[in-house]
């Protein structure tokens, strides 16, 4: 399945300092502090001399990104502090998280095995949640000076955030493309981390909402070029059916007719490559996503997509009675919407999992795939299962997510075989 012009080949810009999720176990030491920890193995081992920095601190993860790294030092000290307050907050504490944007933003998570008031039982008294809801804020209140938005206790399957409400960061993202007039909203971009052949476009700035608590990539430079990545695939698709086009005596179109995207998370990539299609379906499980789906698609101008919320089998099954064209049965189909059906492009980012019999039927159906894996073994098994005999591979891509690690996310683009 390997194309003939190889594998395209993606490393992270950044081999130290990338990760933008880090969550660590509270352990403490031998003078009763609390320290990070790491589970190896099945143990937990706070972080030692081993991943000390260049000042000798051994409270540091080498590869948690520049804003991250900056809270865990002043985070672990207030919670070490004496002060009543900040040992409430850090009562029962069994880990803590950190979510952060490139642009600077942190949120803090702190997992609690008990309530403030101390019950064991589960839920804490309201009382108990005012109180603590003081203390979180106290506590924001000293790490805003190194970029914490908000802070976040999990305990006993109850979520709390401190009054202000924030459990999320925005990240700047930059791809081919021109923005959208009068969004002077859009946050400033990050540094580019590459171009992948993309310099047929201008720039284009996002910035995407990304949840506590729900997915987001851990590596934002390499998701960037991913989606530049996926840019520059688009602009083969195009030229190549204008190409054919041509041939059959067709006007030249500026853009492809539909994209539906699986598994779409937050919408990045929808919000990304929504110039390059006349109507973008994004299809999601997660609620919390598709919340932020929402707001992206707003908070970055894109009227031309909708975001529905579902398991990707379930709305593949809906529609693949007949494969593909069960969608358009019926007195009342629109031509337009299934010429864009046949001739749509879908993108899917499953689980590791990869594709479930009913989703890869659906997508077998589409003219244009945009299959990103995060494990090679399952999209082996679905090209050699199915996508394989149904469509021919044009690109594929690897990028380097988690660099010294075994884990790299592969992208592949088909072509339905005539």
């Amino acid at each position: 399945f390997i194309p003939t012009r190889g594998v395209e080949v993606f490393a992270s810009p950044k081999t130290r300092g990338y990760r933008s999720r880090c969550r660590f176990a509270i352990a403490r030491d031998d003078d009763g502090r609390l320290r990070y920890a790491l589970f190896e193995n099945g143990e937990v081992v706070m972080l030692g001399a081993d991943d000390a920095d260049e000042d000798g601190d051994t409270d540091v993860f080498p590869w948690a990104s520049e804003p991250i790294a900056r809270v865990m030092p002043v985070l672990l000290e207030r919670l070490n502090d004496a002060d009543d307050a900040n040992a409430r907050v850090a009562t029962g504490l069994s880990a803590v998280g950190f979510l952060a944007s490139r642009g600077g933003e942190v949120v803090v998570t702190l997992w609690n095995r008990i309530d403030t008031a101390g019950d064991h039982s589960g839920d804490a008294s309201n009382a108990g949640d005012a109180e603590w809801n003081d203390d979180a804020n106290a506590l924001l209140s000293s790490l805003r000076a190194v970029g914490v938005v908000g802070v976040v206790t999990r305990r006993r399957r109850k979520k709390l955030c401190a009054s202000n409400g924030v459990d999320h960061v925005w990240e700047p993202m930059t791809v081919p493309g021109a923005d959208v007039p009068g969004d002077e909203e859009s946050a400033p971009p990050a540094t580019v981390p590459g171009d992948v052949g993309t310099a047929r476009s201008p720039s284009r700035h996002l910035r995407y909402r990304q949840v506590e608590g729900a997915f987001s990539n851990p590596n934002g430079d390499v998701a960037e070029v991913t989606a530049r990545w996926l840019h520059d695939v688009c602009e083969d698709i195009l030229l190549a059916r204008n190409e054919k086009g041509s041939g059959q005596g067709l006007t030249p179109v500026s853009t492809l007719p539909w994209l539906l995207e699986l598994y779409c998370g937050n919408g990045n990539h929808a919000v990304s490559l929504s110039p390059r299609f006349g109507r973008v379906t994004a299809v999601e499980i997660d609620p919390r996503l598709v919340a932020a789906a929402n707001e992206n698609f707003a908070v970055n101008g894109v009227a031309n997509a909708a975001v529905t919320a579902s398991p990707a089998e379930t709305f593949a099954r809906i529609r693949t009675g007949i494969g593909c064209r069960g969608l358009l049965d019926g007195d009342d189909v629109d031509q337009s919407l299934a010429d864009a059906w046949r001739d749509g492009t879908v993108l899917v980012d499953p689980p590791r999992a990869g594709l479930d019999a009913d989703t890869l039927a659906l997508v077998a159906g589409f003219r244009s795939v945009l299959y990103i894996a995060c494990d090679c073994a399952s999209l082996a098994r679905d090209l050699e299962s199915t996508l394989g005999k149904t469509h021919e591979v044009r690109r594929m891509a690897l990028f380097d997510h988690f660099p010294g690690s075994r884990f790299c996310e592969v992208v592949v683009w088909l072509e339905a075989k005539a």
